[in-house]
């Protein structure tokens, strides 16, 4: 019972809060969804507190028993800076010039340096689609070559048509495609809220 009825009661009724609040406004919906945000808030922090323990356990595990020394290093590393970072983030708040320096000198280079480094998986990824082998992949590659040309600043500085080709690909082609897009997800989103609500939808709960 307490691995899915209670679980499955509690989604039922959060969700019952959240959609009175929506579209009966009430001043009792609305205390009792904060309430729900409140506890959300709350039991997200826990989960970080919770994954916090858990990398210490695990890389300090690799600390004392991983062979390579490189791997030992990268996890003292990573223990150190968790444990800078929540520091200075709690004394003093994540507004403070410090937390600042640390976040645009470390966390986002580190960011940006992990995106470049999905540009070789994306150029694989269009190598493999872009091939002309059909009419839909011969029309998909000349698209793309325009929008290349159209992002590109000398060909725009050439020939003007390819930005306003670039253009018309995407207020036309792109919209109508993200438009068809966002109407799919939205109601593949209700029915899911909807057999979620109803119990019919538990995977959340685990494989089991």
């Amino acid at each position: 019972m307490y691995k899915r009825e209670i679980p499955l009661l509690i989604t039922f009724l959060s969700g019952v809060v959240a959609v009175l609040e929506y579209y009966f406004p009430t001043d009792a919906t609305k205390n009792a969804f904060t309430v729900l945000k409140n506890w959300g808030i709350i039991i997200g922090a826990f989960a970080l507190g919770f994954g916090a323990v858990n990398l210490f356990i695990v890389y300090g595990r690799r600390i004392r028993k991983a062979p390579s020394i490189v791997d030992r290093a990268f996890s003292a590393w990573l223990l150190f800076l968790l444990v800078v970072v929540a520091a200075v983030g709690v004394a003093l708040t994540s507004a403070s010039d410090q937390y600042r320096w640390i976040y645009n000198s470390i966390y986002l280079p580190l960011g940006a340096t992990m995106y470049a480094s999905l540009c070789f998986y994306m150029t694989a990824g269009a190598y493999k689609v872009l091939r002309a082998r059909t009419l839909d992949s011969t029309l998909l590659l000349i698209t793309a070559f325009l929008v290349i040309l159209g992002n590109t600043p000398l060909s725009a500085a050439i020939w003007r048509g390819f930005f306003t080709w670039r253009m018309w690909i995407f207020d036309v082609i792109v919209s109508g495609a993200y438009r068809g897009i966002r109407i799919g997800v939205g109601i593949g989103s209700i029915v899911l809220g909807i057999r979620t609500l109803l119990g019919m939808e538990t995977g959340y709960l685990g494989r089991r």
